[in-house]
């Protein structure tokens, strides 16, 4: 069954989950965080994101070696890796980005919804995305996304830190900075 929590809370709330429990996930929810991924709003509605879906236990494992904090990778219960195309320019570059970050966050808040943990890996080693993934030549990955219930689940709840984040007065500037 799926649940439902307000947005805020969810925001507020989400924490990233390193730490899985080993039981697959529900393909309703899977499929819900994909569509997630696919409903985030794209820099002039180009659309240029793929997802690559990992859950074989061997790949993985393989693919926590993409990137130098990626060991997470090898206990999740899925992995969801975003591909783009290469970018031509820096333009272009920078609507990628934006294109990448709102469907990994759409993902990682539907997850949580779902009482899902995620984690993003940084994707360092392009080769060895490449050759994991397969994707074709003028493609990138930069993120992979770990997706699994939590293997404590106390983390749901988990209260915030004290100083987890810096004072909104210390990040916004009125007018100029």
């Amino acid at each position: 069954m799926i649940r439902a929590m307000e947005t805020w809370q969810a925001i507020d709330t989400l924490r990233v989950v390193r730490n899985f429990a080993t039981r697959p996930l529900d393909a309703a929810h899977l499929s819900r965080i994909l569509r997630a991924g696919r409903r985030a709003g794209s820099s002039k509605n180009m659309q240029r994101r793929a997802f690559v879906v990992c859950r074989d236990r061997g790949h993985l494992a393989a693919l926590a070696s993409v990137g130098d904090y990626a060991g997470h990778l090898a206990g999740a219960a899925v992995g969801i890796a975003i591909v783009t195309p290469e970018p031509e320019s820096p333009g272009q570059a920078a609507g990628i980005f934006y294109d990448v970050g709102l469907a990994a966050q759409n993902m990682s808040l539907a997850a949580w919804d779902l009482g899902i943990g995620s984690a993003p890996a940084t994707v360092h080693y392009q080769d060895v995305a490449r050759e994991l993934l397969g994707y074709p030549e003028g493609q990138r990955c930069d993120y992979v996304l770990s997706f699994g219930y939590p293997a404590d689940s106390s983390v749901l709840t988990a209260p915030k830190r004290p100083g987890g984040r810096r004072p909104l007065d210390e990040l916004v500037h009125e007018e100029r900075w």
